[in-house]
């Protein structure tokens, strides 16, 4: 559950930082999967494969539907959470749901987004011992 809460210590920069570099690895995935028949990046698409599974359900559905469709490409987070989710959702909820799913994935793959979000977490939720 960190995320949600990591949310309200990150600024509107470093959340752009994280879904950015997140999105550039979600369209590498989409284009290794969609033209590559030989699977030479078979490795890099498992890795974004477990990241996304371990998604909670409405994460998941929408990075599958916004980030991993064929034609995300021409999808907007307009239509998506409007037209996509059952029943449409608003622009803030979807907003919060992407957002604690781009920080999961980033975390989950290890990506240097520029924000020091290991950072953040220890300063915010110390491990106490007893």
């Amino acid at each position: 559950m960190i995320p949600m809460e990591l949310l309200k210590h990150l600024t509107r920069a470093e959340k752009v930082k994280i879904r950015k570099a997140v999105v550039k690895e979600l369209a590498r995935y989409r284009i290794s999967k969609f033209t590559d028949p030989d699977n030479d990046n078979v490795a890099f698409q498992q890795m974004i494969e477990r990241a996304i599974e371990r998604l909670p359900t409405p994460e998941r559905f929408l990075i599958e539907a916004r980030y991993l469709s064929a034609n995300s490409e021409y999808l907007t987070d307009y239509h998506v959470y409007n037209l996509k989710f059952d029943p449409p959702i608003s622009a803030m909820t979807y907003t919060k749901i992407r957002d604690a799913a781009m920080i999961k994935i980033s975390l989950y793959l290890n990506l240097d987004t520029g924000v020091e979000i290991d950072y953040l977490i220890q300063t915010n939720y110390p491990v106490r011992f007893s």
